[in-house]
């Protein structure tokens, strides 16, 4: 299209016709007129694509975490963790019953049913006493 000649605005037009998957999402998400040129709009694809950026879940992608009964809770914080650094604006009372919801049943969940955390930091700090306690014992 450069080497025709062809406008800013007929270049603006056909470029979202070569688009897929993330980069049309991408695209589709811009606030209407807010790009003037052909080069600002390339500047924006670049700088956004880079790096290979990838969109962030939702947070019913964690729903499918749990804890399985041969893995410890510290893998299973782990784990949970990962997945939550993947999620787009994680709401904090979300997280504490989705991760709530995926612990086995057992001493932990209870004492979390008890006491009833209502932060993400709150369940991690209860959950750090209590891998602490259960090392300790073992020791």
């Amino acid at each position: 299209m450069y080497l025709q000649e062809v406008s800013d605005a007929i270049m603006c037009r056909a470029f979202p016709t070569t688009l897929k998957g993330p980069a049309r999402i991408w695209f589709s998400r811009l606030t209407p007129n807010s790009i003037g040129t052909f080069k600002e709009l390339s500047a924006q694809f670049v700088s956004h694509f880079i790096g290979g950026h990838r969109y962030k879940k939702s947070t019913a992608c964690l729903m499918n975490i749990k804890q399985r009964e041969d893995k410890s809770l510290r893998s299973y914080i782990t784990r949970f963790n990962k997945e939550v650094l993947s999620i787009d604006k994680a709401d904090d009372k979300i997280l504490v019953a989705v991760f709530t919801n995926g612990l086995r049943k057992g001493k932990f969940l209870f004492s979390l049913y008890k006491n009833d955390p209502k932060t993400m930091s709150e369940v991690l700090y209860k959950a750090t006493q209590y891998m602490n306690a259960e090392d300790a014992l073992l020791a």
